[in-house]
Formats: structure tokens, C-alpha cells, sequence
């Protein structure tokens, strides 16, 4: 049990920023931030003189090894985080890790092993699951206002191709960890069971990472999914949940601040206010799932009732067969 959780940061990146700021948000008396490492010592020196952060350190194995952190946010770049978090666990910290929690459905079986072992809190950084929005979609759904949904339609399209992880394959970005993973979970969290067919098709860079991709979901009982993302151009963002009572709208459905059941029928949610500018769109929302992670600690739980760590695997394995089919990697 914990009173207050100690935060490690392994990473320097805008999303370390973001993350700190959204922590300030939050009581001071729940959330500590005590360390920060990165592989550029200059960048962690700015990032902890701003956020007033009493430890620095080079690469990750001083901060696994610093007995005033509880749990460490892994925010390194996706290739890494399998390694980090590995290292974080081996060394009795809880985690808390940006999505994905790693590469594939393999390794995140053998971290969840590992942090089931070694009774460690794990949890993949899923942020949208802890908006506001989900519960109140969950409710909705849960109390028969849709109806029977059989259909989900989910677009989502950023133009970040320029973006050095989007141009370089060993570096772990692409369209479907970057952007379809969001698209994944969603479905999942709607459906609560896996798809029985998946179905994709998309283009590679001629680096070989993939710019897009669009898929078909069939799942039991009629219900199907349709996904579409892409890294060189702007889609509506928005994902259409269809039941035969009517449609809920999920506009920035990855971080959705309204939940639009009707035109009579919305809600709408307010972010906390940040003392520092934020990078990314409503980034004050990570301050849900950091507040998540101080709930289950301190109830005790190792698993995030909201994401657990048997739909992390589950995702990574669609992930896995979406990147297969588009020749992204060998085999799923």
C-alpha cells in the first residue's frame, strides 16, 4: 500500500513533458516526481530544472536502480520499450509504459510473466480508457441505449510520415502501433471479446514502415469493424458506434473530452489546466491515467481493471497480424 507514489521518468521526449505537466494537476500529496533519465543528459537536466526534479541520470540502469522510486513511466522510443520496462521490473519498480508496451505479442507476454512474478504494478500507457468518456460510453452501452451495436466505424489520419520513427523501420512507429492500436482498443472496449477474421491492406514507405492501413474486423454474431488510418493525411478522427437504437459519435476518440448520444444528448468534460503549455492534443488528460495508477496501488491491485494485462497481449497479437499482412514484419 502507498500514501503517495515516487515517480521515476525513463525518457526526455515532448510526451515526458506532457506527462509532468498533467502530474502537476494532480494532488501533490498523491504523485512525487523524483527522478528523471534519458540518454541526453542535457535534455533530462532542462526537463527536471522545469519541473523541479531533484534527480538526473544518464541512460536507464541508475534510475532502476535508485530505492526512492516506486514506479517509473517508460516513455523511450516503442522499440525500447520492452528492454526499459524489463530492466524497471527486474529492479522492483511498478511501471506505468506508453503504448505500445512493446513490439509484439511476445515480449508482452514475457513482461506481464515477469510482473506477475515479481507482483509488480504493469500497466500499458492506454490513455483514452481513463477518460470520462469511456465510462460514460461504457454506461450507456452496458444499459441497453444503443441497443445491439453491430458496427463500429473508426478513422484516424495525422500527417506525421516526417517524423524521424516514421521514416526509419528500427525505430518501432508506423501507422498501426502509432495510430491503429487506438482504433484496436476502442473495438475491443465496445465488443469486449476478440475479432474471429482480420482483414488488412495498406501501404509501405520505401523504408519499409507503414504509412497506412485500412481493416476489416468480423467478430461473433454479426458485428463487424471497420478501421482506416494513415500517416500522410488528415481523416475525420472520429469513431461511429452503430446500434439498432442509434449512433454515438466519439469525435478525437482517443482522447475524447465529448460524448455526443444524440443532438439533444451530449456531454462534456473539462482537462485540468496545466501550469506549462502541452505538446500534444489534450494531453491533460494523461493526468486520468497517472490517477489510475495511484488507485490500484493503493488498493493493492497489480492490473488496471480498465486495461488489463491479458487485452494488452490480445491487442498485441492484432497488431501482429495487422503488421504481418502488410509486410511489415515476417510472420503474426
Amino acid at each position: 500500500m502507498c500514501s503517495q507514489l515516487r515517480w521515476g521518468i525513463a525518457g526526455v521526449g515532448m510526451i515526458a513533458h506532457d506527462f509532468l505537466t498533467a502530474m502537476e494537476t494532480l494532488p501533490a500529496d498523491q504523485h512525487r516526481p523524483v527522478a528523471i533519465a534519458g540518454k541526453d543528459i542535457e535534455r533530462a537536466h532542462r526537463l527536471a530544472t522545469l519541473h523541479k526534479v531533484p534527480s538526473v541520470y544518464e541512460g536507464y540502469d541508475a534510475l532502476a536502480l535508485d530505492d526512492s522510486v516506486d514506479i517509473v513511466f517508460v516513455s523511450v522510443l516503442n522499440l525500447q520499450h520492452y528492454e526499459v520496462t524489463k530492466l524497471m521490473l527486474e529492479h522492483g519498480k511498478h511501471v506505468l509504459c506508453e503504448k505500445p508496451l512493446s513490439m509484439c505479442h511476445k515480449q508482452i507476454r514475457s513482461l506481464v510473466e515477469l510482473a506477475r512474478e515479481r507482483r509488480l504494478f504493469l500497466l500499458e500507457g492506454m490513455w483514452s480508457r481513463f477518460f470520462p468518456a469511456y465510462d460514460a460510453l461504457d454506461q450507456h452501452i452496458s444499459s441497453g441505449g444503443l441497443g445491439e451495436v453491430y458496427h463500429i466505424n473508426i478513422q484516424f489520419g495525422v500527417e506525421i510520415n516526417e517524423i524521424e520513427r516514421n521514416l526509419m523501420k528500427d525505430l518501432g512507429g508506423g501507422a498501426v502501433l502509432d495510430l491503429a492500436i487506438y482504433m484496436l482498443q476502442l473495438s475491443q472496449f465496445v465488443y469486449k471479446d476478440a475479432p474471429i477474421d482480420v482483414v488488412c491492406a495498406g501501404h509501405l514507405s520505401r523504408t519499409g514502415v507503414d504509412e497506412s492501413v485500412s481493416c476489416a474486423l468480423k467478430y461473433k454474431d454479426g458485428r463487424t469493424a471497420t478501421l482506416a488510418a494513415h500517416t500522410r493525411a488528415t481523416m475525420a478522427n472520429k469513431a461511429e458506434i452503430i446500434g439498432t437504437k442509434g449512433i454515438i459519435v466519439l469525435e478525437f476518440f482517443w482522447c475524447p473530452t465529448v460524448l455526443h448520444i444524440s443532438a439533444a444528448n451530449n456531454t462534456e468534460w473539462t482537462l485540468p489546466k496545466g501550469k506549462y503549455k502541452f505538446h500534444f492534443h489534450n494531453s491533460a488528460g494523461l493526468s486520468y491515467e497517472i490517477q489510475e495508477c495511484f488507485e490500484c496501488i493503493t488498493k493493492g491491485l497489480l492490473e488496471s481493471p480498465k486495461m488489463n494485462l491479458d487485452e494488452s497481449i490480445l491487442l498485441a497479437k492484432l497488431t501482429d497480424t495487422m503488421r504481418a499482412q502488410l509486410g511489415v514484419i515476417d510472420e503474426a
